[in-house]
C-alpha cells in the first residue's frame, strides 16, 4: 500500500497542527502495509506583483527555502506553488485547477505510483488531493483540523464552494471533533463518506517534571509562585487580543496572590500585547516560540492553562497539558469540549466572557485535584496508537472499494 500525504506544516512553528500532522504519521507508517509512502509538504512562495506588493507594504514575503527537511526520521518533501495576482483571482473564479497543474505535471510520474492519496488540511491540500483524483484516478482521503473547516470556507464563499467539492468526492473525510462535523454540515455537506476521530498526545513527549525542575524553569523565566498560561498562535482565532484583560481580571480577582502569566507562541498581535501587558503593569512573560520540550516544560510550571478560543477544530493543546498534570480552563467553542476533562473548566461564548472566564480559572484554581488521575485519563483515552490503528483501516478500505 504505497500513500502520499499532502500536509500543511512549518517546520519552524512544531505545535499544534504541526505536531497532530506529525504524531499521527509517525504512528501509521509503523504499519507494514504503509511503509512505502511520500509527504509532500506544500510551500507557497510569493510572485510577481504580489511579491512586490508585499514588499512595498513591509510585508513578509514567502520565498522558496530548502527543498525538504527531516524531522524523527520522516522525511517532508517541500513541493513549491507560486502565487501571484493572476492566481488570486483564478482561484476566486473557481479556475483553481490552473493554479495547480503544473505542479501536479512536474510531479506526475512520482504521483502515479501511489495508491492512495492522504490530505492533512481542507484548503488547499484537499483541492490538490481532489485535482490528483480527477486527473490520476487516485482516491483520496482528507483529514479537516479546524480553521480549514469553520474559518476559511466562511469567511471566503469560492473556498466554501471548492471544500464542499472536495468532501462530496472524497472517499473518506476524516473530522478531528464531532463539532467540526456539524461545521462542515452547516456548509452544506451532506454525504455520509465521513467518519469522526480525534487528535492524540505523545505522552513520551508530554508528561509531569518533577518539582526541582519545576522550580528551576521558574527561577530562570523569572515566574512567581502562582503561574497562569496559554500556549498557542497569537491571533484572533484564539482571542488572543482579549488575553491580556483576562489575565487582568485574573489579578484584580486575586489581590493577595502572587501570579504570573506565561505566553507561549507567537503571532501578529504579540506586539500589541505586549504593549498592553506594560500598560498595566502585569506581569506577563512571553517566550516566543518553542520547541516541543520547552512546551512541555512550560505546561508543567502553568497551575493553570487557559484557551479562550473564538472556535478550536479539536483543542490538541489541552490534552497535552493534561498530560503533564495541568488543568485547562477554556471557552467551550468547536471541538474543545470533546478534549477537556471536565464540562466545569469550561467558558461558553457571550456578554462579559473576558471577566465570566477570569471568574472560572479563579474557582478552579482554589480547587484542588489529584494530578495523577488526570494524567491516566490522559493516557487512556489519547493514544496515538488506537487513533492510527483506525485511520490505517480506512487506508485499506479505500484501497479495496
Amino acid at each position: 500500500m504505497k500513500i502520499l500525504y499532502l500536509v500543511n506544516m512549518n517546520e519552524n512553528n512544531r505545535k499544534g497542527l504541526f505536531t497532530a500532522t506529525h504524531e499521527k504519521l509517525k504512528e501509521i507508517v509503523k504499519d507494514e502495509e504503509v511503509r512505502d509512502y511520500g509527504i509532500y509538504c506544500i510551500q507557497f512562495v510569493d510572485a510577481g506583483l504580489m511579491k512586490l506588493l508585499k514588499k512595498l507594504k513591509n510585508k513578509e514575503v514567502r520565498t522558496k527555502g530548502a527543498d525538504e527537511f527531516i524531522h524523527e526520521g520522516l522525511i517532508y518533501k517541500k513541493i513549491y506553488i507560486k502565487v501571484g495576482l493572476i492566481n488570486k483571482f483564478i482561484e476566486k473564479i473557481n479556475l483553481d485547477k490552473f493554479n495547480y497543474l503544473p505542479m501536479l505535471k512536474k510531479h506526475k510520474n512520482d504521483i502515479k505510483k501511489y495508491d492512495l492519496i492522504s490530505a492533512h488540511w481542507g484548503y488547499p491540500h484537499g483541492r490538490i488531493a481532489y485535482f490528483i483524483n480527477k486527473l490520476f484516478n487516485k482516491p483520496y482521503i482528507v483529514t479537516y483540523h479546524g480553521s480549514d473547516v469553520h474559518t476559511m470556507p466562511v469567511k471566503n464563499p469560492h473556498i466554501k464552494n471548492q471544500v464542499l467539492e472536495v468532501m462530496n468526492n472524497a472517499y473518506k473525510n476524516i473530522f478531528v471533533s464531532n463539532k467540526l462535523y456539524l461545521d462542515a454540515k452547516k456548509l452544506g455537506y451532506k454525504k455520509e463518506n465521513y467518519i469522526i476521530t480525534k487528535n492524540g498526545v505523545n505522552i513520551d513527549k508530554f508528561y509531569p517534571i518533577d518539582i526541582k525542575e519545576k522550580d528551576s524553569i521558574k527561577e530562570k523565566l523569572n515566574l512567581k509562585n502562582t503561574v497562569i498560561g496559554f500556549v498557542g498562535n497569537l491571533n484572533k482565532v484564539k482571542r488572543a487580543d482579549k488575553l491580556i484583560e483576562i489575565f487582568e481580571n485574573i489579578r484584580n480577582n486575586k489581590p493577595n496572590l502572587d501570579i504570573s502569566f506565561l505566553v507561549v507562541g507567537d503571532g501578529e498581535l504579540k506586539s500589541s500585547m505586549i504593549n498592553k501587558s506594560k500598560e498595566k503593569n502585569l506581569d506577563v512573560v512571553f517566550t516566543g516560540n518553542a520547541n516541543v520540550d520547552e512546551v512541555k516544560n512550560y505546561m508543567n510550571v502553568m497551575d493553570i492553562m487557559v484557551l479562550p478560543s473564538r472556535n478550536e477544530g479539536f483543542g490538541l493543546v489541552i490534552v497535552e497539558a493534561n498530560a503533564c498534570g495541568t488543568r485547562v480552563v477554556a471557552s467551550n467553542v468547536g471541538g474543545i469540549c470533546e478534549a477537556i476533562e471536565s464540562k466545569e473548566f469550561l467558558v461558553d461564548d457571550g456578554d462579559n466572557f473576558e471577566t465570566r472566564f477570569a471568574d472560572k480559572v479563579c474557582n478552579v484554581l482554589d480547587k484542588e485535584y489529584i494530578k495523577s488521575n488526570l494524567v491516566e485519563s490522559v493516557v487512556d483515552n489519547f493514544s496515538w496508537e488506537n487513533i492510527a490503528k483506525d485511520e490505517t483501516s480506512i487506508y485499506k478500505g479505500g484501497l479495496h472499494e
